[in-house]
């Protein structure tokens, strides 16, 4: 290449910074709206309802499809636990068996979910 090679690298280099920067500053404006959205209470106007789809989508696939246990997972069909136990024990873990899901559900799902749990054993 005869003649000025480092001025069209220059300018690839200064558009690559300028669309770093660009892109950039939109991510941290996305981000700072995601964490505003995020601060919105969860508004369950039936938590038993709310509750059993929550359940349905988490845990039949270790406690089967009529909750009644398996052989890796107790039954949770006909529950003798208080809502603040089962609170503590899906928020937490139990063992090595039951994960804890505190990092997967807001306080009010996991309260929806010891409401339709209970709602079993009536």
């Amino acid at each position: 290449m005869k003649g000025r090679p480092l001025i069209p690298f220059a300018i690839i280099a200064f558009l690559g910074i300028l669309l770093m920067v660009a892109f950039s500053t939109i991510g941290l404006q996305q981000r700072a709206n995601m964490d505003e959205e995020g601060d919105e209470p969860i508004v369950i106007d039936d938590p038993v309802e709310y509750g059993q789809g929550l359940v349905e989508s988490s845990c039949l696939s270790c406690h089967a499809n009529d909750l009644s246990g398996t052989a890796s997972a107790p039954a949770i069909n006909n529950l003798d636990l208080s809502h603040d136990e089962i609170v503590n024990v899906v928020s937490n873990g139990q063992g090595e068996g039951m994960p804890s899901f505190s990092g997967n559900f807001e306080p009010e799902e996991i309260d929806a979910i010891a409401e339709y749990l209970l709602s079993l054993t009536e």
